[in-house]
């Protein structure tokens, strides 16, 4: 299957990737015990951080299994990924032989994907019975809340882009050939200041994929209007499920 033509939006990520890298939170530790036993994962398995970004993920894998890929199309990202076996490719062209791996990881990334190709990729090159795992962490709420006038500045570039953004993935779960999704959530929480709010905000897509002269703009207006520091509630989502 050939590469497809990747969304700009997608690739917005690599405009940021220091940023990224050093300022999402990190993986949590329970979600990832958590996979590993309900995937039945040896510390011998051989398992892909498919869309690894600046390999985050990648870095976790590589310390509980024996032989972890990273595939990520973007190579400003993937030139951070410092573990594993790291590859160009997509989810839909993934260059991997098939029956390759005994798990697929990928974490912050599925909505990017054309989910039925995606599916159908990380089917081919699955052993059998093995298992995909998707990771979620979602971090945008802040308590106390932020001005209206500072949300309303933030949400304008993310409104704009709404018509590049796919549909929900596990509508495509249905003609693929996945045991029914299972997924539980965790709750964690961190405290920011001012600065590393605006920054963590920087690198979502929609104010990634910005000028950079405009995201700085829009992040000065917006620290303006705020005092700090912030709760950050965060919930990490898994969702897993088997070849059937």
């Amino acid at each position: 299957m050939g590469d497809p033509q990747l969304s700009p939006l997608r690739l917005s990520f690599g405009r940021v990737a220091e940023t990224y890298h050093a300022l999402r939170p990190p993986y949590f530790q329970p979600l990832l015990d958590h996979a590993q036993s309900a995937l039945e994962l040896e510390s011998s398995a051989h398992v892909l951080d498919l869309a690894a970004g600046t390999g985050r993920l990648t870095r976790e894998l590589a310390r509980r299994f024996a032989r972890v890929i990273a595939v990520e199309p973007d190579e400003r990202m993937r030139a951070l990924i410092a573990d594993g076996e790291i590859l160009a490719g997509s989810a839909e062209a993934i260059p991997l032989d098939d029956g390759s791996v005994e798990a697929v990881f990928v974490g912050e990334a599925f909505q990017w994907f054309d989910a039925r190709a995606a599916l159908a990729e990380i089917a081919r090159v699955l052993r059998s019975r093995g298992g995909l795992a998707v990771i979620w962490t979602h971090w945008w709420e802040t308590d106390p809340p932020l001005p209206e006038r500072a949300l309303e500045l933030l949400r304008e570039p993310f409104e704009r882009t709404l018509g590049e953004r796919n549909p929900p993935w596990q509508g495509a779960l249905a003609d693929a050939p996945f045991e029914p999704l299972s997924s539980r959530r965790f709750e964690e929480e961190m405290t920011v200041d001012v600065d590393t709010l605006l920054a963590m905000y920087s690198t979502t897509s929609a104010l990634a994929a910005l000028p950079e002269d405009e995201r700085t703009s829009l992040l000065a207006v917006v620290h303006a209007q705020l005092e700090g520091p912030y709760r950050l509630p965060i919930q990490h989502e898994l969702s897993w499920t088997r070849l059937a």
